[in-house]
Formats: structure tokens, sequence, C-alpha cells
């Protein structure tokens, strides 16, 4: 269960109080977390007085309750089994000092087609989304998403995730993924190397089928040149 927490809380002020989801709210497909568990953790923190997250709830143009509705913009391949998906928040304007917050790592629920799944975002403006979906041959979801036109709207709630990097905790960080796992790490690796007072190295060690199916070529060439940036690719089959 992943731990969050609400800011300014108040037990003076029910308004502050965590909104309590209907049940047409839960997709009923299994999902996790579902938004009732989500409920009941904020629900404990609000009543605990915690004020832990950095970033206010309510200034998130994203909710961890309720879904938000965004459209796809733009979908192209990256490799031979991998797209890019781009999301834009569907409302006309967003409200003021309300914008996308993410922690680099993090990851959101996709609703769409009376089906959930989880993706994390590798990159996001104040309010679009971008992420890197593996398709998969009898993936329904991802083949559907591969497919949708452009416009479709795809609801999304989040984000989860407890892990945080702290600048310049550690000299050296070795990250390992295999496949589509790379999506978690990547953003990661890049908020470390955009920042320049940034002095620890990285060194991603990634695993495929073939480099045919290695996803953000480009993105990881360009994090290769610089100096704290190392990328390893590990291939099972040569051709």
């Amino acid at each position: 269960m992943c731990k969050m927490s609400l800011d300014n809380c108040n037990d003076d002020n029910d308004d502050e109080r965590p909104k309590t989801p209907l049940e047409e709210d839960c997709c009923g497909s299994g999902c996790t977390p579902c938004i009732f568990d989500v409920h009941k953790t904020l629900l404990r923190e609000w009543e605990g007085r915690k004020t832990q997250a950095k970033v206010k709830i309510a200034d998130n143009l994203l909710s961890l309750l309720s879904y938000k509705p965004f459209v796809i913009t733009n979908i192209s391949d990256t490799s031979d089994d991998y797209i890019s998906v781009c999301l834009e928040y569907s409302e006309c304007k967003t409200e003021n000092n309300v914008s996308l917050h993410l922690i680099p790592g993090q990851y959101v629920m996709l609703h769409s087609w009376s089906k959930s799944r989880p993706y994390t975002p590798i990159a996001w403006t104040y309010k679009s989304l971008v992420f890197l979906v593996k398709v998969y041959e009898h993936g329904e979801f991802s083949l559907l998403l591969k497919n949708a036109p452009i416009g479709s709207e795809i609801n999304i709630r989040g984000p989860y995730g407890d892990f945080k990097y702290e600048r310049n905790s550690f000299r050296q960080i070795v990250m390992f993924s295999i496949g589509s796992g790379i999506a978690a790490l990547y953003p990661v690796a890049k908020a470390i190397v955009d920042d320049e007072t940034e002095f620890t190295r990285v060194h991603l060690i990634a695993g495929f089928r073939s480099i045919k199916h290695v996803p953000l070529k480009k993105e990881l060439t360009h994090l290769a040149d610089y100096w704290n940036f190392k990328c390893t690719l590990q291939l099972s089959q040569l051709n």
C-alpha cells in the first residue's frame, strides 16, 4: 500500500476531510490501489494531523481519489513493440496555481474502455503526460491504446508511489531494468542528470530482446552525453 499524506490537516475544519468516493467512482476491475483503499489511507492521515506531503493535493491537477479527463494528442512508435502516448488535460484551461505535479518514478492509473492499468509517465508538463507503453500481442489495453484515435479520452488518477530520491545522497547509483521497467527508472535518471547541482553518477543497465526492441534510444543517447550518466544494454539476441 502506498503511503500518502494530506497538507494542513486541521480537525477544526471538516472542509479538509478527504471526500468519500461514491460507489460508481470505483471501476470494478480490481485495480490497485483501489480508490476506497486510498481514501482509507488519506482519512487515517487526516485524523492523525500528518503533514508530510510537500505538494498540496488541492494544488495538483491530478487527484488520488477521482479520475480526471485527458485526451490523446499523439501516438508514435519508439521501437518494434513500444509506443509513446501523449495525454493532455481535456479542460480548456486550468485554475490559477493548479498544475500537474509528480515525483520522478511515480505512477498513475489510466482508465478507459471499462479497464484500468498502471503506467509510469516518462515526461510531463503542467497539464500533459507522456507514457512509454509496451504493446503485447494479446495485451488488450495496450492494443486499445495503440489503435485509439487522436482525441480519445483517457481518465487518469494518481500519482502513487513512495520512492523519493534526495539530491546527492549517493556517490553512484546502479539501476537495473528489464523491458518496460525502464519507464520507472528513466525519469529518475533524467532528473539527476538535469540537476546542475547533482554530483551523483548513474549507471543504467537495461535488458531487452534485441536492439530493435530498445525504446528511448534518442533519449538515452542524449543522457549519455553527460559526464555522470552511463547506459549499458544487455541483449538476449544479437541479430
